[in-house]
C-alpha cells in the first residue's frame, strides 16, 4: 500500500517505523530536525506544510491508499484529510484533540471528508477506565470485532494465578497466551511457573471476562479514586467514572479550569491545588485511595505525584506518559501502569491500516496478535497445531463458526478456522507462512 503520513513527531515517527517495513511510506513535516530523524528509514521525506495542497500532490496524495494526519495541530490535520479525500485518497485518518471537534475516542466523519477522527486523550481515558475492572488488571482491549478480549493481569501473592501454567484453573474459553516477566515477553511454553508480579496475557471470550474477575478477586471494584490533572484526559475519566459507584477527587492547579470542572462534574470533589504537594496528598488521604491516576500534561509532575502517592500507601498507581521512551522508566520505579497517548494512537491507527491484526504494546514492547484464517492448503491444518508454532509464538484462541476452542497440545486446525496467535515480531513471517500455500 501507498501510505502518506503528515507529522513526524513521536506518533508519526513510530507509525513510519512500523509501516515502512511492508508498505511504501512518505512522510511530511515542517521541522527539519524531525525530517532528519527519518533518514535511516526506507521512507520518502518532504519538508513543508501538510495543509499545502500542492505539497500533498507532490507527495503522492492522489494515489495514496491511506493518509494519516498526526501533526500537533488539529486544524492542519483536518484540512489535510479533507484535501486528501477531495484529491482521491481512499482512506483518511486525522488525530484530533480539541473537544470542539470530537466527543468520542474515534468518530466517523465521512460526511465532511474525513474517514476517521481519533482522539488520543479520549482513547487513553477509555483505557484508564478499564483498569478499574479489577485491581490486578493492567491492560484490556477488544479483539475480533468485540467477540474476544485481550486481558493483562498481574499475578498477586496468594492469588489463584500462581503455579504451573497448565495447573491454573481458568474459566472456559480463556487462554493464558504469554507472560511478561520483568522486561521480557515469554510464551507460556517457555514458563515452568507463574510467579507473583508476573503479568499474564490472556485471550478470552468476552463473556468469560466477568468469570475471570470473580476468580481473581472477591471484591471486583475499587471505590476511592483520585485523579491528578483536569485536562481532557482527567475530565473524561472523571465523567465516565461518575456513572459508576466511585468516590472521586480531582486535583487541578488552574483555578479557572477548576470552576469549569465543578460545573461539569457534580459528583466529583474538585481540589484547586498542585498534585505534587505532599501536604495536599496527605490531607486528602491519597494513601487510602484504591487507585490514583496522574494524568497532567507534564511527565515529570506525573512521575513525582505517582511516587508520592505510592509512598503514602495508595493501592494502585496509573500515570500518563507523553514521552514513549519514559514508559519503561515509570514502571521500573514503581508505577503500576504507564500509558502514553502516543502509543494508543499508534496502536489505533495500525489496527485500521492493517485490518487483519491487532498490535499490542506490553511494557513498551510490541507483540502482534495475528488473526489468520486457515485454508485447504495451509500447513497448519491437522492435529498438534501448538507444536507447529515457531518459538516466540503461541495460539491464543481458535474460532470455528460460532464456537470458541481453547488450544491444547492435541488441538486440530481445520479449514476455515480463524486462529488468533500472539507472536513476537521476529517470528511473524514464520507464523504467517503456516497459513499460506
Amino acid at each position: 500500500m501507498r501510505i502518506l503520513i503528515t507529522g513526524a513527531g513521536e506518533v508519526g515517527f513510530q507509525l513510519a517505523n512500523a509501516l515502512s517495513q511492508l508498505h511504501d511510506v512518505t512522510v511530511i513535516d515542517q521541522d527539519r530536525n524531525a525530517c532528519d530523524r527519518l533518514d535511516e528509514m526506507d521512507v520518502g521525506v518532504l519538508q513543508g506544510n501538510a495543509a499545502n495542497a500542492q505539497l500533498l500532490i507532490d507527495a503522492g496524495v492522489v494515489t495514496a491508499d491511506i493518509v494519516v494526519a498526526v501533526t500537533g495541530n488539529d486544524e492542519v490535520n483536518i484540512i489535510t484529510c479533507i484535501i486528501a479525500n477531495h484529491l482521491g485518497s481512499k482512506k483518511t485518518i486525522a488525530r484530533v484533540s480539541n473537544s470542539d471537534y470530537i466527543d468520542q475516542p474515534m468518530k466517523d466523519r465521512k460526511k465532511i471528508g474525513i474517514g476517521l477522527m481519533i482522539c488520543p486523550e479520549l482513547i487513553m481515558a477509555e483505557k484508564l477506565v478499564t483498569t478499574l475492572y479489577f485491581p490486578s488488571m493492567v491492560e484490556s482491549c477488544k479483539l475480533a470485532g468485540g467477540t474476544l478480549e485481550m486481558v493483562e493481569l498481574e499475578a498477586l501473592e496468594d492469588g489463584p494465578l500462581l503455579g504451573a501454567p497448565d495447573d491454573i484453573d481458568l474459566p472456559d474459553n480463556c487462554t493464558l497466551a504469554a507472560i511478561k516477566r520483568n522486561d521480557n515477553i515469554l510464551m507460556t511454553s517457555d514458563v515452568e511457573f507463574v510467579n507473583p508480579q508476573d503479568h499474564l496475557i490472556l485471550i478470552c471470550d468476552v463473556n468469560s471476562v466477568s468469570k475471570l474477575r470473580k476468580l481473581t478477586h472477591k471484591e471486583t471494584s475499587s471505590h476511592k479514586v483520585m485523579i491528578v490533572g483536569g485536562g481532557v484526559v482527567g475530565f473524561y475519566l472523571a465523567k465516565w467514572l461518575e456513572r459508576m459507584d466511585f468516590s472521586l477527587k480531582l486535583v487541578e492547579i488552574d483555578n479557572q479550569r477548576c470552576q469549569e470542572l465543578a460545573d461539569e462534574l457534580p459528583e466529583t470533589l474538585i481540589l484547586n491545588s498542585d498534585g505534587t504537594d505532599i501536604s495536599l496528598l496527605k490531607s486528602e488521604n491519597a494513601g487510602s485511595m484504591d487507585i490514583v491516576f496522574s494524568v497532567t500534561g507534564n511527565d515529570e509532575k506525573n512521575l513525582l505525584c505517582s511516587l508520592l502517592a505510592k509512598q503514602l500507601g495508595a493501592k494502585k498507581i496509573v500515570a500518563r506518559v507523553d514521552s514513549i521512551d519514559y514508559i519503561d522508566l515509570f514502571e521500573m520505579v514503581g508505577v503500576d501502569r504507564a500509558i502514553s497517548p502516543g502509543v494508543v494512537t499508534v496502536e489505533s491507527v495500525l489496527r485500521r491500516v492493517t485490518d487483519e491484526k491487532d498490535v499490542i504494546t506490553i511494557g513498551g514492547k510490541n507483540v502482534e496478535l495475528l488473526e489468520l484464517k486457515a485454508n485447504k492448503s495451509s500447513t497448519i491444518l491437522g492435529k498438534n497445531a501448538l507444536e507447529k508454532m515457531p518459538r516466540g509464538a503461541t495460539i491464543g484462541m481458535i474460532i470455528r463458526g460460532d464456537q470458541f476452542i481453547n488450544p491444547s497440545p492435541e488441538s486440530e486446525i481445520k479449514e476455515y478456522d480463524r486462529v488468533f496467535i500472539l507472536a513476537l515480531p521476529s517470528v511473524k513471517p514464520k507464523v504467517e507462512a503456516l497459513f499460506t500455500v
